[in-house]
């Protein structure tokens, strides 16, 4: 097993702001939820840039980790998928015209199965992958 090298100081922050960044997106998440229980609703008058927030902190700290610890290839461009189906759906929430706002769900919706697939399609490759390699071991 190979260690990983330390990242930098100016590296470790950006991962912690990450860290931040992502446990606060989930905790607003889970305020706004529990907010729509109570009140019985989502049509609250501050409802929309209340949801819209965890999903720019989302982005945010999927572009943080990003700039933090650069990924390899691929992997690279799922994170900007990630970082640009988040924003589409933050903006669609606080978007003033339904039209625009339907056409940035539509689009949010459109990057996530891009995202969702790509990473099924990757992970049964590997899986296939590793059962052909066992395969071939057991054959020697």
């Amino acid at each position: 097993m190979t260690s990983l090298p330390r990242p930098g100081k100016a590296a470790r922050a950006r991962l912690a702001i990450a860290i931040s960044l992502g446990v606060i997106s989930i905790l607003g998440g889970l305020l706004l939820a529990a907010a729509d229980i109570i009140r019985g609703t989502a049509t609250w008058p501050h409802h929309s840039p209340v949801s819209a927030a965890p999903l720019f902190l989302v982005a945010a700290a999927i572009a943080a980790v990003s700039i933090g610890r650069p990924p390899n290839g691929r992997h690279g461009l799922l994170r900007l998928v990630a970082v640009l189906a988040f924003t589409a759906w933050g903006t669609a929430q606080v978007a003033p015209d339904p039209a625009a706002a339907s056409a940035l769900n539509d689009a949010a919706i459109l990057l996530f199965v891009i995202d969702g697939g790509y990473a099924v399609m990757a992970e049964a490759r590997a899986i296939l992958t590793r059962h052909k390699q066992a395969a071939q071991a057991t054959q020697l």
